[in-house]
């Protein structure tokens, strides 16, 4: 472990990993100054004052000249771009930049599953840990995902099960997990990144230091993942055969989940067994699979734990039915590579999509020809909905239809009476909500409205 007395750290961000970095150094003998670049309202004072109460200096409204020479060390918040002045200075002035993961990486002991990709890695990162949990460990979901990865490192689990993201990975030098997990990459991030190369080369930093007793599960269908080839022993997944053909490997056979490790094959269960749906979903599986093939849990609670796991709220969770149709919520698609996965999960069956939001400018070719074979109409709202009209009007899909809200892209799928209904954006929440949790909720709890509303009128 790291010897963080007397240290001087920096900590750039009141948010959530902020906080916990903040914490955990301060009770580690560091001293600490957390510096907020915007003002102060009510609720960040409150947090404020928990951090002071543990002798964390805490700064608002910009970063003083104290923060810039005050640092041995600077934690940044996963929000803080690599390109923005504060980042900037703080290099010029040699600084080492790190970010919570990493100082999880410095001092624990416990083995790390870190999880990466463009999506699926929430679902993933849940249901590896549901796993781990099935077979007796105790295995947070953490990092990205849920809590911040160092309030769990306190509580010395197992296994520390952290989705990381590339903003994370971008702050990492020493990090180097157990299991190391890439699930696809697709273009997203490119503002912050600045470039696609950026982006690649902050997901292989997850397996930059890994040694050859280590495990990399890389996804055997994604042409970028694939072609990676990490110091790690690889132990690759997926549904097109790749992973199949393999000394080791998870993979999908005959509609079974199945994996192979030290000449041996595991048939683990049907994919109708499984309570998530979607192709992508399968995928998804696969890769949690080979985490515990790589863990050397047995295959019947691998089993198990694929067959127990009920979903991840915002990634099409079932909400409820209003006359005969289905409403899906999948708010946390916020690019349109998870939007065409969700459009996909549906099969043959044509839904309506609820899409729209702030708009990320990723190009939408893709989802326009996936609309036009898995969707009857789409509802567009936020920021982005004129310039999806255009693409999808100019793709050949004509039943389009505009709304300024969410309550009215609700009730006008209402009035159509078709579905299944999906609320799945293609782009982020920030035009109109807080973040896609809250986006999420909104949804839900309008359909439960509706569905109040019409009881009343029986």
């Amino acid at each position: 472990m790291t010897d963080w007395s007397k240290k001087k750290i920096l900590v750039l961000g009141l948010g959530r990993s902020g906080i916990s970095a903040a914490a955990y150094l301060a009770k580690r003998g560091a001293q600490v100054l957390l510096s907020e670049n915007s003002p102060a309202d009510n609720h960040k004072i409150a947090l404020a004052e928990k951090l002071k109460a543990l002798n964390v200096e805490v700064e608002f409204g910009g970063h003083s000249e104290k923060a810039f020479s005050f640092a041995d060390m600077v934690v940044v918040s996963p929000g803080i771009s690599p390109s923005s002045d504060v980042i900037c200075r703080l290099e010029e002035e040699g600084k080492k930049l790190i970010c919570d993961v990493e100082i999880a990486a410095m001092d624990a002991a416990i083995p790390i599953v870190g999880i990466t990709g463009t999506n699926g890695k929430s679902t993933t990162t849940a249901l590896t840990s549901h796993i781990l949990h099935c077979a007796g460990f105790k295995a947070p979901a953490c990092g990205n995902f849920g809590v911040p990865i160092l309030d769990e490192l306190e509580n010395q689990p197992d296994y520390l099960v952290a989705e990381i993201s590339s903003y994370q990975l971008h702050y990492c030098q020493e990090l180097a997990p157990q299991v190391a997990v890439w699930m696809n990459l697709t273009p997203d991030h490119i503002d912050w990144h600045g470039n696609l190369q950026n982006y690649i080369e902050a997901k292989q930093r997850l397996f930059a230091n890994q040694k050859s007793n280590q495990y990399a599960v890389l996804n055997a269908d994604d042409p970028i993942v694939s072609e990676y080839v990490p110091s790690g022993q690889i132990f690759p997944f997926g549904l097109n055969g790749g992973a199949e053909s393999t000394a080791q490997g998870a993979f999908l056979k005959d509609g079974f989940l199945m994996y192979r490790i030290e000449g041996k094959t595991n048939i683990l269960c049907h994919q109708e067994d499984l309570k998530i749906i979607g192709r992508h979903n399968i995928e998804n599986a696969l890769a949690a699979v080979s985490v515990a093939a790589a863990l050397n849990i047995d295959a019947a609670i691998i089993a198990q734990g694929l067959k127990s796991f009920p979903g991840l709220e915002h990634r099409l969770e079932y909400v409820a039915s209003i006359g005969g149709v289905k409403f899906y919520n999948d708010s946390k698609a916020t690019n349109p590579n998870s939007t065409i996965k969700a459009l996909e999960a549906f099969g043959q069956q044509k839904i309506v999509l609820i899409a729209g939001g702030k708009d990320k400018h990723t190009a939408l070719t893709d989802l326009v020809q996936c609309v036009k074979d898995h969707a009857s109409d789409v509802i567009l709202l936020g920021e982005a909905k004129e310039r999806f009209q255009r693409s999808f009007t100019e793709g050949g899909f004509e039943n389009i239809h505009l709304v300024g809200k969410l309550e009215e892209a609700l009730d006008f799928a209402v009035k159509l009476g078709r579905g299944p209904v999906v609320l799945s954006p293609a782009c982020a929440s920030f035009d109109m909500f807080k973040d896609f949790e809250e986006r999420g909720r909104v949804f839900k709890n309008l359909v439960h409205t509706r569905i109040e509303e019409l009881a009343s009128f029986r």
